[in-house]
């Protein structure tokens, strides 16, 4: 009997032997809970005790060392006087806080001293500062409101300022608190001379991309902004602006250090559309050809509807951030459903551009040989002017943007007394806008499409000069630019997109549009699904379009059109 109680007794310890890893593992791998606290103060507790439990594990912790630790993650939200229970089971340890009463902010008092204490741009910045008299104390707004200051000092030129003094005094029996800061912004520095390393262009054209001047009050901003600028030419594959502030100097010499560019580049590029089937680009660059910064690109682009061979000859202007000016040449081979055409077109073009608009005033020489279907073959040579204008809202590098707009004005004059055959006035208004309900995940993708062209005779406008509608961007159930020749345009296309996991939608889209006069040439309308991937290429879309009457019902001998769509909307 006593040897079989020894057998028992010695399985026993060997089964705690066994599972006394596990015991081990649960004991400093043990769960916590929080109750009492929500949102960002839970957030804060919870994330100091997982980084506690990083080095000690909870339970090997005192009670009283981990009610500190969870007072002081209340304390940044103004919870100064919290009452912290902690309890602790085999497997868990609750915590229960009652938080207490929130500290509020009894008064503010802020100051500037020393040589920009009268600078007004840092004394506009005092009424901007995220903390109110008489609101909850948050240790956020605190931190961000002293950021603020320190950057309307930096941004006009005192790099050195500091804080003599910045407290926040608690009465935690009145739960209030007094906020004092006191700037202290030190002395203001200037820009000094900007001093370029040796490259491949000329030290005149460099200047002209500097957003300062000697002697202007120094920003980081504007550093930024010049190595912005540099990095855009094309010409440097690196780019590195660098201030000295170590000279004993209040004028910062500013390094500009930059690596080439190789001067000759290749593009080869292959794809395919469903407005031009599989297409090919070859393209050959030259930047820069001399030290002035010009700039030569020849292109190839080829597919079943439009084929291009094109030269620019580009030459930076005055301001070469928003100047240009560029010489091209090319020849164009066009095969649409509606008519073909083979052309010849040489364009003296000067660019401005913004940052939300952009305008190109050209005067363009065009020959062309082309049909219409069932029309006769006509050559014609037409010398006009051309003015485009562009607004728009999203920024140059953003590819998807859940609101704004694009507007594009386009006119164009040929007139016999400018060596032109025809007489040709044509104005093109292309409008798109996006709204999203953020509270839905809807958006709304609204495009408009008006034009005009006078002309005595439809048939001797040049193919290419012509108003068509069909294809990916607008009449989606008609083949590309298959409707038309027509002296007037009209298209009007709304696309609701509902997200339904981050970066996808589901489309829904209806179109109506029509080329006319002197033709008297039907509306055409279609309908379609399909979905959106915000991809870091920019938006892909895919869609089935039909075409269908004015009650909506498919067309006869009508099918459902594939549609692609790779790239900004707006």
């Amino acid at each position: 009997m006593v040897m079989k109680r020894l057998k028992f007794s010695y399985l026993i310890a060997f089964i705690m032997l066994l599972s006394l890893p596990a015991w081990l593992y649960a004991q400093s791998a043990m769960k916590f809970t929080i109750i009492g606290i929500k949102n960002a103060p839970l957030t804060n507790a919870t994330e100091r005790l997982n980084e506690l439990a990083k080095h000690t594990p909870l339970r090997d912790i005192p009670h009283k060392r981990l009610e500190e630790h969870v007072a002081l993650a209340l304390a940044p939200f103004g919870y100064f006087t919290p009452k912290v229970t902690v309890r602790k089971s085999f497997h868990l340890i609750t915590i229960y806080i009652k938080p207490g009463p929130r500290t509020i902010i009894r008064a503010i008092n802020v100051s500037l001293i020393g040589e920009g204490q009268a600078n007004a741009c840092i004394k506009k910045s005092l009424s901007a500062l995220d903390l109110v008299a008489h609101e909850p104390f948050d240790n956020t707004r605190y931190e961000k409101a002293k950021q603020t200051l320190l950057t309307a000092a930096e941004a006009q030129g005192y790099l050195r300022a500091f804080f003599k003094h910045a407290q926040v005094l608690v009465d935690k029996a009145a739960h209030q608190a007094e906020v004092t800061l006191i700037l202290d912004t030190g002395p203001r520095f200037y820009f000094g001379q900007v001093q370029f390393d040796p490259s491949h262009i000329s030290p005149e054209l460099l200047k002209r991309y500097i957003p300062f001047c000697y002697g202007q009050p120094f920003s980081n901003a504007k550093i930024l902004e010049l190595n912005t600028r540099l990095s855009n030419t094309g010409y440097f594959s690196a780019v590195t602006v660098k201030p000295n502030t170590k000279v004993t100097s209040n004028h910062l010499p500013v390094n500009v250090h930059l690596q080439p560019s190789p001067r000759i580049s290749y593009t080869v590029g292959a794809g395919f559309g469903t407005d031009t089937g599989p297409r090919g680009k070859l393209g050959y660059h030259v930047v820069p050809v001399n030290a002035q910064g010009h700039k030569f690109n020849l292109i190839g682009l080829g597919s079943m509807r439009e084929n291009t061979l094109q030269a620019q000859y580009s030459i930076p202007g005055v301001n070469p951030v928003v100047n240009q000016y560029d010489f091209t040449g090319g020849i164009t081979n066009l095969n649409y459903r509606s008519g073909k055409s083979r052309a010849a077109l040489l364009t003296f073009s000067q660019r401005h551009n913004l940052s939300k608009c952009q305008r190109v005033l050209s005067l363009n020489v065009l020959h062309e040989r082309y049909n219409y279907v069932d029309e006769p073959t006509y050559t014609r040579f037409a010398l006009y002017p051309k003015a485009s204008f562009t607004w728009f809202s999203r920024d140059k590098d953003q590819l998807f943007v859940p609101q704004g707009y694009r507007l594009i004005v386009d006119g164009l004059l040929a007139s016999r007394a400018l060596l032109s055959q025809n007489d040709i006035y044509q104005l093109l208004i292309d409008a798109k806008i996006a709204y999203t309900l953020q509270a839905t995940h809807t958006r709304f993708y609204l495009h408009g499409i008006q034009g005009l062209t006078q002309i005595n005779n439809i048939n001797l406008l040049p193919l290419s000069l012509s108003l068509f509608l069909g294809g990916a961007d607008n009449l989606k159930g008609f083949s590309y630019n298959s409707i038309g020749p027509g002296k007037i345009l009209s298209y009007g296309g709304l696309e609701l997109q509902q997200e339904v996991k981050e970066n996808w939608y589901a489309l829904g889209f209806v179109d109506i549009g029509r080329v006319y006069h002197p033709q008297d040439n039907p509306i055409r309308r279609d309908i379609g699904v399909g979905a959106m991937w915000v991809s870091p290429v920019g938006p892909i879309k895919v869609g089935l379009a039909l075409p269908v009457d004015d009650r909506f019902r498919r067309l006869d001998h009508a099918s459902p059109r594939l549609v692609i769509n790779i790239g900004p909307e707006l």
